[in-house]
């Protein structure tokens, strides 16, 4: 057959034209469509998820309970490396019409795991006092917003990290009592092998806050919400602030409960807490159980039961010590400090007055004791007694240990020195621990031994900057604060121009929401319903009085006053405060202090940097 020349004509052109548009190449598939197209398999919650039977709590929550697994990229820069599971708990709104969101929790840590603050908010949120605007507006919560708690990666019912070797770990002797060459290389080698431990894991690296806020998000965008509510404790302030800087376009209503210095390095965060708990520890918690003499009989004054404490013989000073610092975390426990001390005092009495005696001689001896007067309190002492005696013929028997961490800890590890780089050499945490153990013997002492000084290849993530468009947010600080102490929060505050701070005058207690007054909880709980923030940068409210007493003590805190100490009756302004930078021994320290005391000394890893030594005047 043949072609014209008017069809051969065409042939160049339609050639050029096929040439111009080939045939589209298929785009690349998106990496985050697994992750962002999955739909989360909310079913009922297994009644032990929490770590506990609560059969009875579910079944009051009936179908409002759900829970699910998310998966989450291992990597988030290179989300087709792997995947991880985070588990979430959630409590439907009750009132499905008037729904405003979701609100997640966090407990701090890093390392708490948050499935329980779901459930135990919903239950007791919903059938508390409605007889206040607080208490009516807790309720209203429940009604109107889902409540989700979740185990952030590494701990709980997600994929968990665990930290450990073969090397054992030498016993060490209290830190701040034994300053020898010896004990410090002890305190060394146990930061060292706790670092290299962690860092055998792969896992390890993507264990920090930026993982976790991104979990966060992911989370937030399968549950449909343009916003995330949030309420975080302690740490908890620390990831919700990360969450606002990266995504502020995305954050709601959050409240930062017992606040980090969350603008600066967790070097500089945590390095307030010794002389914080050493603080509240003397001028609250000592005074206190002074008013309460006629029962403990520790001394009539805080100062009696201060020197009461530092008075003890090693090993039972530390073990009586770190008791204590996990009891200042809850108001409602203070009363337990002095009936942990005041059978110390006894025990150490009859430890110097029979030097011979072996621990079931002291046994003996402590059965015809008398440590209360009331007689059923008194037997409660004698149990003490005999505990502590056990812990400290525990302690002077210790044995080599693994180097062998929980989840718990992995993941405090793994955050604390993922998060921000760590500044300060063995040498300067050396002098610092010096110093420590001299003026903050109750947790001080041990900053060798922080696992961050001797991390290979610094932090894995970049910390993000405060952005201009940082949404507001609400923070809640108590002034005495041990494990956040109020110099840090006020910092996060004076950095933050979109930031509001409800301080709590007199309050000795680690967070605090809800409070159970109306000066804190009504603003909070009135800005998760209507979004109205406080007016004013920083609102005052007064404490509640402290257990078996009717009326506040006011505290006379030491303060910082042009880098020296003064004695003075506490008054506060936003700039009220200078730094103080001494060392930090471990937040949340009472998940080990109960536990396990001799792991108090080979694990609380103190982190902290130089500071110049503070003296003693008078305030003007």
């Amino acid at each position: 057959m043949k072609l014209n020349r008017s069809a051969l004509a065409l042939l160049p052109l339609t050639a050029a034209l096929a040439a111009c548009n080939p045939t589209p190449t298929p785009a690349a598939p998106d990496p985050m469509a697994p992750f962002t197209g999955q739909t989360l398999g909310w079913a009922a919650c297994d009644a032990t998820i929490l770590g506990s039977d609560n059969a009875d709590l579910f079944s009051e929550l009936g179908s409002r309970l759900q829970c699910a697994d998310m998966t989450v990229p291992q990597n988030w820069a290179k989300p087709d490396a792997g995947t991880l599971s985070v588990s979430l708990i959630r409590v439907a709104a009750s009132d499905s019409k008037q729904r405003q969101g979701a609100i997640f929790f966090n407990p701090g840590g890093p390392g708490g795991d948050g499935l329980a603050f779901a459930p135990f908010n919903a239950y007791f949120w919903a059938n508390g006092d409605t007889s206040t605007t607080g208490g009516t507006n807790l309720k209203k919560m429940t009604e109107q917003y889902d409540l989700i708690g979740f185990s952030p990666r590494g701990v709980g019912a997600s994929s968990r990290l665990y930290c450990g070797t073969n090397e054992l770990i030498d016993p060490i002797n209290p830190p701040a009592a034994d300053r020898s060459d010896a004990n410090v290389n002890r305190m060394i080698r146990a930061g060292k092998l706790v670092a290299q431990a962690c860092q055998k894991n792969p896992l390890t690296p993507f264990i920090n806050t930026d993982a976790t806020a991104r979990d966060l998000n992911l989370a937030r965008q399968l549950l449909g919400d343009q916003k995330l509510n949030y309420i975080g404790y302690s740490y908890g302030t620390w990831l919700g602030s990360w969450y606002a800087k990266t995504f502020p376009e995305h954050t709601g209503r959050m409240l930062l409960d017992g606040n980090m210095s969350w603008n600066e390095t967790m070097q500089d965060a945590f390095g307030l807490q010794p002389a914080a708990f050493e603080r509240d520890f003397r001028d609250s918690a000592a005074p206190y159980l002074a008013r309460q003499n006629a029962l403990l009989g520790l001394g009539d004054t805080g100062e009696k039961v201060y020197a009461a404490q530092n008075a003890l013989s090693e090993p039972l000073r530390s073990i009586t010590a770190n008791s204590t610092a996990g009891l200042m975390y809850s108001r409602d426990q203070l009363p337990f400090i002095g009936l942990v001390l005041k059978p110390a005092v006894v025990v150490d009495g009859l430890i110097r007055t029979h030097p011979d005696a072996d621990l079931f001689d002291l046994l003996n001896l402590s059965t015809q004791q008398t440590y209360f007067p009331d007689p059923q309190l008194n037997e409660t002492g004698v149990q003490l007694a005999q505990t502590l005696l056990f812990m400290r013929d525990d302690l002077l028997n210790a044995q080599p240990g693994p180097a062998e961490l929980g989840s718990f800890e992995s993941t405090f590890t793994a955050i604390t020195c993922n998060d921000t780089a760590w500044k300060s050499d063995l040498s300067a945490a050396r002098t610092l621990d010096d110093r420590e153990a001299r003026g903050y013997p109750l947790i001080g002492g041990a900053s060798v031994s922080n696992p961050c000084l001797q991390w290979k290849g610094g932090p894995s993530v970049q910390q993000p900057k405060l952005p201009a468009n940082m949404p507001p947010v609400l923070m809640l600080q108590n002034e005495l604060d041990p494990a956040t102490p109020q110099e840090g929060a006020l910092r996060a505050l004076n950095s933050t121009p979109s930031a509001r701070m409800i301080f709590i005058d007199d309050e000795p207690q680690h967070a605090a929401f809800p409070y159970g007054t109306a000066c804190v909880d009504t603003p909070i709980t009135e800005y998760f319903l209507t979004g109205k923030m406080p007016g004013d940068k920083l609102t005052n409210c007064s404490a509640l009085p402290l257990p078996g007493e009717n009326a506040v003590v006011p505290v006379k805190t030491l303060n910082v006053q042009n880098g020296a100490l003064c004695v003075a009756t506490p008054t506060l302004s936003v700039q009220s405060l200078r730094e103080q930078r001494v060392s930090y021994a471990r937040d949340e320290a009472r998940r080990i202090i109960e536990r396990d005391a001799q792991r108090i000394f080979t694990a609380q890893g103190a982190y902290g940097l130089q500071v110049k030594p503070l003296t003693v005047t008078t305030c003007r």
